[in-house]
């Protein structure tokens, strides 16, 4: 697979989506010893959310056919999906969160930064005068 068709907030992106569907099947609490994977729960969310941001960085950067989504609104699309990751994450966090969790929150608020840097860049290129 080629990287280099990938910017550096596509990579932040991608590299986060992972992170957080991995995430989901990780412990989210832990007390005593005996962990609850966030599958159980809001895991599940988190991971659908990721597969839906999956599908459209993967539409956007052409790893998968163009379809009829115009590329600013999967965008749009993917930071909703990271903003919602990331209040899941912090709505979740408490005393006995576990590695999962605490991954899913981190790698949620990368995921947002990184739509956002795509989203700048791309408002930069729109709003870019022709050359003569």
């Amino acid at each position: 697979m080629d990287l280099s068709r990938f910017s550096t907030p596509q990579r932040i992106s991608g590299i986060a989506i992972v992170v957080v569907a991995v995430a989901a099947f990780l412990p989210w609490v832990s007390v005593f010893g005996f962990g609850v994977a966030g599958i159980r729960g809001d895991g599940v969310i988190t991971l659908v959310l990721a597969l839906v941001g999956g599908v459209a960085l993967a539409v956007r950067t052409g790893l998968l056919p163009q379809q009829r989504i115009p590329a600013r609104a999967g965008l749009i699309a993917s930071l909703v999906c990271a903003v919602l990751v990331a209040l899941i994450g912090l709505l979740d966090m408490n005393g006995a969160a576990a590695i999962g969790l605490y991954l899913t929150l981190f790698a949620g608020i990368a995921w947002v930064v990184g739509s956002v840097l795509e989203l700048k860049d791309a408002k930069t290129e729109s709003g870019a005068a022709p050359q003569a």
